[in-house]
């Protein structure tokens, strides 16, 4: 993990997390594209499909207990803590990311892992110095993003990046999904883009 004042120098690690539950969703294009964009003679890349793992998305205890222990989060526990970049990639459905994207970092993100509360309105960032990128689709047009698109990243940029120290580094969104101007031109300039924008990492 990097220091406050570090700058990213040579090699990197990048953890993609897909957070689409259907494996052939046009979001397993996305991740492709990002991936192939990376400079891999200079970065390490890995991946985390969440549609296909098999673990609980539901903290069925609140913060009250443990849940018992769980590979697949216990995997993505550690991934997170090898990266020093990770890409949250998911749909808004209902001005929401997947429920199965939303267990995941219930799950995954938990106190003495991601953070550590030491008081009322006081806590430490164990995850600060990473960075991320955001990636989001949806049906919903660019004039409701205020609303919608919004929300969608609320979850990281308001609650998740605020509490562990992660630091938001690309947002990027492609929107009127399964709509009459979603057209194939459409979407693979939306692929070259992510390409391009992996590529500056």
């Amino acid at each position: 993990m990097l220091l406050d004042n570090q700058r990213y120098n040579g090699d990197m690690n990048i953890l993609y997390v897909n957070g689409h539950p259907y494996a052939k969703s046009y979001n397993a294009a996305i991740e492709k594209s990002y991936i192939d964009g990376i400079d891999k003679q200079k970065h390490t890349v890995k991946r985390l499909d969440l549609g296909k793992l098999q673990f609980d998305p539901v903290l069925r205890y609140g913060y009250h207990e443990f849940m018992p222990e769980d590979k697949d989060i216990k995997k993505s526990q550690g991934l997170i803590l090898w990266a020093d970049h990770i890409v949250f990639a998911y749909p808004m459905w209902w001005g929401m990311m997947p429920s199965l994207m939303s267990g995941w970092i219930a799950r995954v993100f938990v106190p003495r892992h991601s953070y550590r509360v030491l008081g009322m309105f006081k806590f430490e960032q164990l995850l600060k110095g990473k960075t991320a990128d955001i990636i989001i689709t949806a049906r919903a047009p660019r004039f409701s993003w205020i609303y919608g698109m919004n929300s969608a990243q609320k979850p990281l940029t308001r609650n998740l990046f605020m509490y562990t120290g992660i630091k938001k580094r690309k947002l990027i969104i492609l929107d009127w999904m399964d709509l009459p101007r979603d057209t194939e031109e459409r979407r693979k300039k939306f692929l070259d883009k992510v390409a391009k924008i992996s590529s500056t990492l």
